[in-house]
């Protein structure tokens, strides 16, 4: 036990200190304090994740690295120039990060895909830990292997989105507020609020809420602060650069995607979690509110409420089923709870197990194997789902690293950008890895060519999106300049002289 060994021997020990290795007062930091040791590891492990695995970040992500390059470069090297037009929605949080990454040249994509990862497992500790406080340790294994099956969790992971943040935050505030570190749930929310701003009414009612429980002036100015942050994070940033504070809601309000309706969110909800961890989150909530488990009661409802938020948010302007992830994380919560107290009931029923802990034990291990055998046919398909897109992540580092070799051997950006009015043209999809790569703003990159210019065509799978096609009947000299995997490289030209420019021009002219 902690503090039960002599004093004699405590100072002894404090004399004479470790002989090697970290020192003493280190130790006792992270044994006092284990969420900094949680963050720690989760940050360790993430590291070595992204030295031993080719993934690579994905499109929005690589458009963030590439906005976080314009910035470093305004300060430092060759100006690119800044501008956060022809890229997704505007995200503080993560821009903030690529800006400063942007400073240490090629290894920002790493760097980012370290902060994403790292999410990803402080969101399967702190799943972990809210299932093991409402029901063990069995409930929280549960907890995380339904986060684990939810779509595109691996994607998530492997390609560096925002996902794996926003349930981290999701479960941490949480925990923190019951571990009663609510300043400390509060910057948490904050984070959030810099990623999806549906959290902006949680952090609100957070700060009225920490406004009276903590009534010291440091506090309440701490709470104003970030609360006011929030909106100057989302808008002032493209304001000043762009001229449009509401690039986010922009860029969003022209995305494809969405369901389009409030019942088509909602509906997306069972694809999301598959039908039986729906089931059993459902289960999940009726027992605590039997049990009158306020606690999670009231983190049912607000799963509730955020839903219905979204779907309301879809039905008048635009959203996504990614944006239900706070409450599927909770949702996998009361599924892991729900695991564990049906087969705690089912024990208790049995007469001749109420007297034999391990009958009961064995009963309620036997419950489980059949409530988990029963979501087989559920949980097979999704994890084909979860392999392939394992697949796709590998395939997607060696797509880029093809796609870099043939800019490299085309002579990079001097040799592919001609005149000032050049533009190239790529899959869509890897639009902003490419600019990244070529160090030019996202609008150089185009989906598809409408004048002279160079076009590089990949094949046409969904990490790449559909090959550029060549729309200008002015052009009529496709000449292909160079290739490397299954990447080639074309130049789009004329044959002859015209009012368009000379013949064999790569400059797009008048077109």
């Amino acid at each position: 036990m902690i503090g039960s060994e002599p004093v004699a021997e405590r100072a002894v020990a404090d004399s004479t200190g470790p002989i090697e290795g970290p020192s003493a007062r280190a130790v006792n930091v992270l044994r006092d304090r284990p969420l900094t040791s949680i963050l720690i590891a989760c940050l360790v492990l993430a590291i070595v994740s992204v030295l031993a695995l080719p993934w690579v970040p994905s499109s929005d992500p690589y458009a963030w690295i590439s906005w976080g390059q314009e910035i470093a470069h305004h300060f430092v090297g060759t100006p690119i120039g800044v501008s956060f037009e022809g890229g997704p929605s505007f995200k503080p949080f993560p821009v903030v990060f690529t800006s400063i990454f942007g400073f240490f040249g090629g290894a920002a994509p790493s760097m980012w895909l370290v902060v994403s990862r790292t999410g990803s497992l402080l969101a399967l500790v702190g799943i972990f830990r809210l299932g093991r406080r409402f029901g063990g340790t069995a409930a929280g294994i549960l907890a995380v292997v339904a986060l684990c099956m939810t779509q595109d969790a691996v994607f998530y992971m492997a390609r560096g989105t925002s996902e794996p943040v926003v349930a981290a935050v999701t479960v941490w505030a949480i925990e923190l507020h019951l571990l009663g570190s609510r300043r400390l749930a509060y910057f948490v929310l904050f984070v959030g609020a810099l990623n999806r701003p549906e959290f902006s009414p949680i952090i609100f009612l957070y700060a009225v809420y920490l406004w009276f429980a903590e009534p010291d002036t440091r506090t309440r100015v701490y709470a104003l602060v970030l609360l006011v942050a929030v909106p100057v994070f989302w808008t002032f940033p493209p304001g000043i650069v762009s001229g449009d504070f509401l690039q986010a809601k922009n860029a969003a309000e022209g995305g494809q995607g969405s369901p389009g309706s409030a019942y088509g969110e909602l509906k997306s909800s069972i694809g999301l979690l598959t039908t039986p961890v729906l089931a059993l989150s459902i289960i999940g909530f009726v027992i605590a509110c039997v049990k009158r488990n306020w606690t999670l009661i009231s983190l049912g409802v607000a799963a509730i409420l955020w839903s219905l938020m979204v779907a309301v948010m879809t039905q008048v302007f635009y959203g996504l089923p990614r944006y239900l992830l706070p409450a599927e994380t909770v949702a996998c919560v009361m599924a892991g709870l729900a695991v564990v107290w049906l087969a705690e009931l089912v024990a208790t029923r049995v007469p001749s197990a109420r007297s034999h802990t391990r009958q009961a034990t064995a009963i309620a291990v036997a419950t489980v194997a059949v409530v988990l055998a029963a979501t087989l046919p559920w949980t097979i398909t999704r994890g084909k789902m979860m392999v392939l897109q394992t697949q796709q992540a590998t395939a997607s580092g060696t797509y880029q690293h093809d796609l870099f070799v043939a800019v490299d051997r085309m002579g990079g950006k001097r040799k592919l950008f001609v005149c000032k009015l050049s533009y190239v043209s790529i899959n869509h999809t890897v639009a902003s890895m490419l600019a990244w790569k070529l160090r030019v703003k996202l609008v150089k990159i185009r989906p598809l060519m409408v004048s002279q210019g160079y076009v590089f065509s990949g094949p046409h799978v969904s990490d790449l999106g559909l090959p550029p096609p060549i729309l200008s009947a002015k052009v009529d000299r496709i000449t292909r300049v160079a290739s490397s995997g299954q990447w080639s490289v074309y130049a789009v030209s004329r044959r002859v002289s015209s009012q368009y420019g000379p013949a064999g021009s790569l400059c797009p002219g008048h077109v």
